[in-house]
């Protein structure tokens, strides 16, 4: 187990933070960076572009060692709604086909193709499990030949709900169907096979799990994308030739290889790269997979003292190990956050329950408290 003091995190003593899903809880590291940034970033005379290009390639390299990827795989993106759009201007949709959504799933992950279906007189399917069905193989019934796309995650945002993004990878190959993948729950937190999964792309914010500045996330593209695929945008940093500002006029500087050529305009922020930097850094020193098991040693603890106290009927039976949520009757969710925000509690109310989304900085005691506040409100 890791031993993370929480004096890591810019928390004040009286708070419990439980929204990690939301925002991530800000390192002292990644304030501090952020803080230099600002100073630095009104020096422009002291500005080394070099030494600027050569850390964005840095940031990439670490962040996909840390994700267990190729830093050709990644690109700069703003937000996962970019990536998005990214994926949709790429994959292949035909008039007739449908797109698979998960019902109740974010807008960001839903507009998008919705747009897509219908420039191409396509359709969007919204797949949503039966009585006692799983998310997989809801989504597994609906994929055949007529799929066009996929649009999965790994969890449900609203309550940890978990896929089986390997099984949905194969049977989406099988019908020559795209997967497009919004990681954004669970990169950071939860190791990602890219390898078994097969995605197409997979888009993910970067200030949620990975720690990050809001503003800037990552793209993840397929082999065949890097080499073929087409950004949405055109900007300078995504080119050969970087530093000539010239050039031909008939002719742009091809793409710069891999995954860069979606890099977005403005990604390269000052702020926010050094911000990541720093984040990146600190999640690389514990591991993905030392973070999810630490994650998911709290959520078993918290499903076991809901138990104790009689609450078994709050507990979302089958979670991820990074958060869950609290299945509180609808007439008393209004008097349990009550409670838990006056106890200096921070959850968020997602779909019809209270979303419990820990993080290092989250102790047992903190879960006892949470329980115990329940317990006297409901």
């Amino acid at each position: 187990m890791l031993n993370v003091p929480r004096t890591l995190f810019d928390l004040p003593d009286d708070v419990i933070y439980l929204n990690a899903a939301g925002a991530g809880p800000r390192l002292h590291s990644v304030n501090d960076a952020a803080h230099e940034s600002v100073k630095g970033s009104a020096r422009p005379w002291a500005f080394n572009m070099q030494a600027w290009l050569e850390r964005i390639e840095s940031l990439r390299a670490l962040t996909a060692a840390t994700l267990t990827t190729e830093a050709e795989a990644l690109a700069f993106i703003p937000a996962a709604s970019y990536g998005e759009a990214i994926a949709a201007h790429n994959v292949r949709v035909e008039a007739g086909q449908k797109i698979l959504l998960m019902a109740g799933e974010y807008p960001s992950n839903r507009t998008i193709w919705q747009r897509t279906a219908e420039a191409a007189s396509a359709h969007c399917v919204d797949v949503a499990p039966a009585q006692g069905e799983s998310w997989t193989a809801a989504m597994l019934r609906h994929i055949d030949a007529d799929t066009a796309v996929v649009s999965a995650v790994p969890c449900h945002w609203t309550n940890g709900a978990p896929l089986d993004l390997t099984a949905i990878g194969a049977a989406a190959r099988h019908n020559g169907a795209a997967l497009v993948v919004d990681a954004s729950q669970s990169l950071g937190a939860l190791p990602f096979d890219f390898d078994a999964i097969q995605p197409d792309f997979v888009v993910s914010a970067g200030h949620k799990w990975l720690l990050g500045a809001l503003g800037l996330g990552w793209l993840w593209a397929a082999p065949r994308w890097r080499h073929d695929g087409k950004p949405i945008e055109e900007t300078w940093l995504a080119r050969e030739q970087r530093e000539q500002f010239g050039g031909d006029s008939a002719q742009p500087p091809p793409y710069r290889p891999g995954a860069a050529r979606f890099d977005a305009g403005g990604s390269a922020h000052p702020i926010s790269i050094p911000m990541a930097e720093a984040a990146m850094t600190q999640l690389a020193q514990w591991s993905v997979e030392a973070v999810a098991h630490q994650l998911h040693a709290l959520t078993q603890y918290l499903d076991e003292r809901l138990a104790t106290h009689g609450l078994s009927a709050l507990i979302t039976p089958d979670h991820v190990g990074h958060f869950t949520a609290l299945r509180i009757p609808p007439a008393q969710v209004d008097a349990a956050q009550q409670a838990l925000s006056h106890a200096g509690i921070v959850c968020a109310r997602r779909g019809s329950g209270l979303r419990i989304a820990p993080h290092l900085h989250t102790q047992r005691a903190d879960i006892d408290q949470l329980v115990a506040v329940l317990h006297a409100a409901l």
